[in-house]
């Protein structure tokens, strides 16, 4: 409308092209592709929290599934493992049901990032499992109606 328009990129065929260099930022591999090295970003997937916020209860379930087994095939010490499953199978079995106490879920959740952030300062297993939890959590959180710091993001 006012000045020159911009070029056009026909492979683009449509997509808004933008570049921004950032310094000190943590991004999610799921929203933004990196590109070059000087930072250019490329948005994928549209709003992935607005996403993670259409989980079904199924899914959420499925995530809790993929980290009790992690939690089962990591080498902890069998207390420090039965510990994060005792909070780990309610709080899935409460995401299963049809009307699940979405804070009773979180409530045991938090007791489970709480002794995984433990592990993973004390143990070499504990930092492989902090990694597949942190990424659960960061997928769930918004379902739970919680910041992903909640858990100790």
């Amino acid at each position: 409308m006012f000045g020159k328009k911009p070029p056009s990129d026909s492979s683009q065929s449509g997509k808004l092209n933008q570049s921004q260099s950032f310094s000190n930022v943590t991004l999610n591999s799921s929203m933004v592709q990196l590109g070059q090295a000087g930072g250019n970003l490329r948005q994928q997937s549209g709003d992935l929290q607005t996403q993670q916020q259409g989980l079904t209860g199924a899914e959420v379930v499925a995530l809790l599934a993929q980290l009790e087994t992690a939690i089962q095939q990591a080498t902890l010490d069998p207390d420090q493992q039965a510990e994060l499953l005792d909070y780990l199978r309610p709080a899935k079995r409460e995401a299963a049901k049809e009307n699940p106490k979405k804070e009773l879920v979180g409530q045991n959740l938090k007791q489970v990032s709480e002794t995984m952030k433990t592990l993973k300062d004390t143990t070499e297993a504990g930092k492989s499992l902090w990694q597949t939890g942190a990424e659960v959590f960061k997928t769930i959180a918004p379902w739970l109606g919680l910041a992903s710091h909640f858990f100790g993001l």
